[in-house]
């Protein structure tokens, strides 16, 4: 069986592949055309190779609007939007966005050095679908940090002159209401050196609950699912 589906992205119309044939997930492969591979759900012994599809379906009733728009936006390495803000545009870095200097919050230079970047962009965000995210000034475009969550843990870096204008707390709520209502994650972590006071106190504010560490240099933070609510506020 194979299904073509469209979706639209900024006005542009795509088209979507999802096949359970070789022949046809191959052929629009090499069409450059994005695809998805229908698993025979019944049947123990696959006759399809799947191995290059980035995603699996059993049913095309499941491919939604918003299912084709992210097959899309993976395949042309387009970035996905997270949230938006009063103030910000939460979203995946692009390959046109700004590096940022080189600094102690950056020690492996993954957002500093372009190659880096471009690894975790076609990894992170492909494999995991969650990551360190680009936050985006909505009235001039301009990045002023990252935030996002990796394995369950809140992390952000705000860039030197945009810090004290409140853009950690606004971001951190609308990526941790992202973790709970669209990863459907159980609980969310974030972790802070003891010396980093401001940080203590954003966690506080968004009510997340301190708990016990092992660690001498940091102190660790929990917000559980359906039992705090401030992060909404």
């Amino acid at each position: 069986m194979t299904i073509e589906r469209e979706v639209t992205i900024a006005g542009q119309t795509y088209p979507v592949i999802l096949s359970d044939e070789n022949e046809a997930l191959q052929a629009a492969k090499a069409a450059g055309r994005a695809i998805v591979g229908l698993w025979r759900e019944n049947e123990e012994k696959q006759p399809t190779d799947y191995s290059f599809c980035l995603y699996l379906i059993t049913d095309p009733e499941d491919a939604d609007e918003t299912f084709l728009e992210r097959v899309v936006r993976r395949h042309l390495a387009l970035p996905w939007f997270i949230a938006e803000t009063d103030r910000l545009i939460i979203r995946e870095f692009s390959q046109d966005d700004p590096l940022e200097p080189a600094s102690a919050e950056d020690a492996d230079g993954t957002f500093s050095d372009w190659n880096k970047r471009e690894e975790y962009r076609k990894h992170q965000y492909r494999f995991a679908e969650c990551g360190l995210w680009a936050l985006e000034r909505r009235a001039d475009g301009v990045l002023v940090g990252k935030a996002g969550l990796t394995d369950g843990e809140l992390g952000y870096h705000i860039y030197e002159p945009f810090r004290r204008q409140g853009y950690a707390l606004e971001a951190c709520r609308a990526i941790v209401k992202y973790g709970f209502e669209t990863l459907e994650l159980d609980k969310i972590r974030l972790r802070t050196k003891r010396s980093n006071t401001a940080s203590r106190i954003l966690a506080e504010k968004m009510g997340f609950i301190q708990v016990p560490s092992s660690c001498k240099d940091s102190i660790v933070f929990c917000m559980q699912k359906g039992y705090n609510s401030l992060y909404t506020k």
